[in-house]
């Protein structure tokens, strides 16, 4: 079943969709009303209609479906929001803008899209019902290109390019909020910042994103400044309490959650990465916010094995399977 969450002036969405009757494979719900716990299946799909909604309202929503554990979209009937990109970060598995909405959807559209996401696992761990042997054969294929890096400034803005993606994430951003109160936090979360840049610095790291949670930095593609984004984030990790007292100026202990993906992607410059959608730029998204854990470095198996130095192999261990990739996790540190 397909679950819109719309206003009550739905003509719109209906025509847009092609029903001229009674149809039993999707429903409309009203936005203001929340529906059941156990209202949504596993084989269900919740759209969230976004001109039903004012901001607030919608990051709102957003937030009680990343809670779930379902299959969620956007549909944007006027292409009203800045960043799409940003919905699948948030979890979200599909998002139909303005284009396609003109065009007219129909079921075949929304099943394509289950399919698909279905097919990744998206939504959670899917250890379980992930094969194995496909799971080892994206660990064995994991290799850097052998083109030299010339430096971020050398890349061409809208080309296609390979690199390690670091998700970055200081636990406890909403008690640090309450505590300092919100003109600090933006005080807090400047120097976290450049904590951060100069943490990654000599692994040539690039702030390529950040959402008011996380960061995401670009990696150069090469085992050096790989082996480097490791040390400098268990670095991190370790050093996370006297972090936050020395530099954040803050006594609430804060710990760090950190994943490394490989991948390609788009690349656009800083500030103005709004329109990059990546499948590579969604994974890392996912597996920093759903499956990395506090103090720990998270790594996926797209990751190739040289980037971590000979000396700490023996750190990380088997964490499973992620959206179809196998991962490795760093233990915790103790702080006796």
């Amino acid at each position: 079943m397909i679950y819109i969450l719309t206003s009550k002036n739905n003509a719109a969405i209906k025509k847009a969709l092609g029903l001229k009757g009674k149809e039993t494979w999707v429903e409309f719900l009203p936005v203001l009303k929340d529906p059941p716990a156990n209202k949504f299946e596993a084989t269900d799909m919740v759209y969230l209609d976004a001109s039903a909604y004012f901001p607030a309202e919608l990051k709102k929503a957003i937030a009680l479906q990343k809670k779930g554990r379902n299959f969620w979209g956007i549909i944007d009937p006027k292409g009203s929001a800045e960043d799409p990109a940003a919905f699948f970060f948030d979890g979200a598995a599909d998002y139909i803008g303005p284009g396609l909405y003109k065009k007219g959807m129909n079921k075949k559209r929304f099943d394509q899209a289950f399919s698909w996401v279905s097919s990744r696992g998206t939504g959670g761990d899917d250890s379980k019902s992930t094969d194995g042997a496909a799971a080892a054969e994206k660990k064995q294929g994991a290799k850097f290109p052998s083109a030299k890096f010339e430096g971020w400034r050398s890349i061409r803005p809208g080309t296609s390019g390979q690199f390690l993606f670091l998700y970055v994430a200081l636990k406890g951003k909403t008690n640090i909020r309450a505590i300092v109160g919100e003109a600090a936090f933006v005080t807090v979360r400047n120097r976290l910042r450049d904590v951060l840049v100069r943490g990654f610095a000599e692994a040539d790291g690039l702030l390529w994103m950040e959402t008011e949670d996380s960061s995401l930095f670009l990696i150069p593609p090469k085992v050096d400044k790989g082996k480097l984004a490791v040390e400098a984030s268990l670095k991190l990790i370790l050093s996370g309490r006297l972090i936050g007292i020395e530099k954040l100026d803050v006594t609430t202990p804060v710990e760090f959650t950190m994943a490394l993906h490989f991948g390609g992607t788009i690349f656009q410059a800083p500030g103005k990465t709004g329109a990059v959608i990546s499948e590579t730029v969604n994974y890392i998204f996912h597996l920093g916010g759903k499956k990395a854990e506090s103090g720990r470095l998270t790594i996926s198996g797209a990751v190739p094995d040289e980037v971590i130095p000979e000396g700490l192999k023996d750190f990380f261990s088997q964490a499973g399977v992620f959206e179809g990739i196998p991962i490795i996790q760093s233990k915790r540190f103790t702080h006796e």
